[in-house]
C-alpha cells in the first residue's frame, strides 16, 4: 500500500545567515490510508513544527532547508501557491494545538464553518449551512443550528474543540492533522474527543495523524507510533512493539514516567534528568546522549542512523541496554 503523505529526511530551519537554527533534521516517517500515527515526545521535540511545515504553515523565520514531503506522488514543497492553498482543508485539513486562539472571535460558528465549503466544494449559503449543521451535530454538538449563530466565548472548551473538528471535516479530507487536540480540556472531556476522531476514522476512513505528549493516548489511539527528540525521529513500530519492546533509551525513560494502575502508592515515578536542548542542529551521534544513562558507555560520538532492527520497528539508539532504573 502506498502512503498518502511520506516525509523524507525533512529539515526545519529558523533564522537566517549566523542566527539560523536547524529545529529539526534527518525527519522521515509515513502516513497510510486509514491508520491513526502518532507522533510522541516531550515539549520541544519538533513535532508541531514538523505537521505545520506539511501545509506550509511555518511562521515567517521558519522555513524548509531539505528533504521531501510527499503527498500522493507530489512533492508538496515544490507545489504553487495556489495549488497548495486548494489542497488545505480539502485533502489535509488540521486541528490545531490552542483551540482558544483557533477561532475567530468576531465571527459567528455558521460564518466561519461554512466559509471553506463555499469556497473550496463550490456549495451554495444554504447547502453549506445545512452541511454545517449535520457535522456539528455528528461531532455530539446538540442544537447546532443554535449554536452556528453563537461567537466562541459563547461556547466551552470542548464545545469549541467539537466545533474544530467539525471545521476539518467539512470538505471530507483524505488526512487530518490533529495536534495536541485535547489540550486544556478535563479528562472526561479528552476522553470523548478521542473516541470521536477514532469513530470518524472509522466511519470516513480518513488518515489521521495525532501528535501528543500522552503515551496513554497513544496506547488507546495509535496504530503506530513515531518518538521524536530534539528534532529527531529517534524510534518508530507499530504501537503495541513500541511500548511493549522500545529500543530506544528516550522511549524506554517515556515509558518509566508514565504511573501505572497497579503501581504501590509508595513508587517513585522515574524523571528524566535535564531538558530537552533549546538549539541541537550542531549536536553530532545521539542527541540524548546526555541524558541518557548509558550515556557514558555508548559510542555517542557516532553518527545515529535510523536503523531497522525488527520488520517495521526502527531505531537510533546505538546501546542495547535494557530500561533505566527508576
Amino acid at each position: 500500500m502506498e502512503p498518502l503523505l511520506r516525509l523524507q529526511d525533512l529539515e526545519i530551519t529558523f533564522g537566517r545567515g549566523a542566527r539560523a537554527a536547524r529545529a529539526a533534521s534527518g525527519v522521515s516517517f509515513s502516513v497510510y490510508p486509514g491508520e491513526i500515527l502518532c507522533v510522541v515526545g516531550e515539549s520541544g521535540s519538533g513535532k508541531s513544527i514538523t505537521a505545520l511545515s506539511v501545509l506550509g504553515l511555518l511562521s515567517r523565520q521558519g522555513r524548509v532547508t531539505g528533504g521531501h514531503i510527499w503527498w500522493q506522488g507530489k512533492d508538496l514543497l515544490t507545489l504553487p501557491q495556489k495549488q497548495l492553498d486548494q489542497l488545505r482543508g480539502t485533502e489535509i485539513s488540521m486541528i490545531f494545538q490552542d483551540i482558544m486562539y483557533s477561532l475567530n472571535p468576531v465571527l459567528t460558528i455558521g460564518l466561519q464553518m461554512t466559509e471553506g465549503m463555499r469556497r473550496h466544494l463550490k456549495m451554495s449559503a444554504e447547502e453549506a449551512k445545512q452541511r454545517a449543521v449535520e457535522l456539528l451535530t455528528h461531532t455530539g454538538i446538540r442544537d447546532a443550528a443554535q449554536v452556528m449563530k453563537k461567537y466562541p466565548h459563547m461556547l466551552s472548551g470542548g464545545m469549541r474543540q467539537r466545533v474544530m473538528i467539525a471545521m476539518a471535516l467539512a470538505c471530507r479530507p483524505k488526512l487530518l492533522i490533529a495536534d495536541e487536540p485535547t489540550t486544556a480540556l478535563d479528562v472526561t472531556i479528552q476522553l470523548q474527543i478521542m473516541q470521536l476522531l477514532r469513530q470518524l476514522r472509522d466511519e470516513t476512513g480518513m488518515a489521521v495523524l495525532l501528535i501528543t505528549h500522552d503515551l496513554g493516548v497513544a496506547a488507546e489511539m495509535a496504530d503506530r507510533g513515531v518518538v521524536m527528540y530534539a528534532g529527531q525521529c529517534v524510534e518508530q513500530a507499530p504501537i503495541h512493539q513500541l511500548l511493549s519492546h522500545p529500543a530506544h533509551a528516550y522511549t524506554q525513560a517515556l515509558l518509566q514516567a508514565v504511573p501505572g494502575l497497579h503501581d504501590s502508592r509508595d513508587k517513585r515515578l522515574y524523571s528524566i534528568p535535564g531538558h530537552v536542548p533549546e538549539t541541537y542542529g550542531d549536536l553530532t551521534g545521539c542527541r540524548y546522549a546526555a541524558r541518557c544513562p548509558h550515556g557514558q558507555d555508548c559510542p555517542r560520538r557516532m553518527q545515529d542512523e535510523l536503523r531497522e532492527i525488527a520488520p517495521g520497528h526502527l531505531s537510533r539508539c546505538l546501546n542495547e541496554g535494557g530500561m533505566p532504573d527508576a
